[in-house]
Formats: structure tokens, C-alpha cells, sequence
């Protein structure tokens, strides 16, 4: 996944985390509400699904791309963790609420 498709995932989880979350406990039956909502950025997210899952990173990604309407799959760097790379803070800094848990701004 490319760095467009990373911050648009995020974009479309702040803003519409509410219908979105519903979303996700529903893929994600073994995740709950709590880990969703302390979650502080797409990768952690990732990595919490994950964990509670059992799936890989690459099928979380993949799923939560589906569930917020971004192409899943898409690139070649659809593998690595979303963010992975120097960029990262670059990015933290121009969004003014990443770094804050998804749940914390409704």
C-alpha cells in the first residue's frame, strides 16, 4: 500500500469512525470495542486485529481498505505495514488529530 491509499484509510476512519467501527467489530467478531476505539493510528489498528485474530497484517490492511471504500491491493508495496518507511512523522505532523485514538474524537 502506498502512502495515498495509508492516509485516505485514515481520513475515511476519522471521519466516519462511527459507522465504520460497527464495521469493523462486525469483520472482526474477536475485537472489541475498546481496542477499536484505543486505537491511534492504522497501523496500530492493524496490529490489534491482528493480534486478536490471528489473520495476517497483509489481510487486515486488505479488509479495512474494503470496509472504508479504498482500493484494496493496489501497488506493490501492498505487503509492508501502512506508514512503514521515513515519511512516517512527516505525515503525523500534517494531520492534526493522528496520534489521537480513533474513538476520542466523537
Amino acid at each position: 500500500m502506498d502512502h495515498q491509499q495509508e492516509r485516505q484509510v485514515e481520513q475515511q476512519l476519522r471521519q466516519n469512525w462511527r459507522q465504520i467501527r460497527y464495521r469493523i467489530l462486525d469483520q472482526f467478531g474477536q475485537v472489541s470495542t475498546a481496542d477499536v476505539d484505543s486505537a491511534t493510528s492504522v497501523n496500530d489498528l492493524v496490529a490489534r486485529i491482528a493480534d486478536k485474530t490471528h489473520h495476517s497484517e497483509r489481510y487486515v490492511q486488505n479488509r479495512l481498505q474494503e470496509l472504508v471504500g479504498v482500493g484494496a491491493g493496489q501497488g506493490e508495496n501492498s505487503g509492508e505495514r501502512f506508514g512503514s518507511g521515513q515519511n512516517q512523522q512527516g505525515q503525523q505532523a500534517q494531520h492534526g488529530q493522528q496520534g489521537q485514538p480513533f474513538g476520542s474524537q466523537q
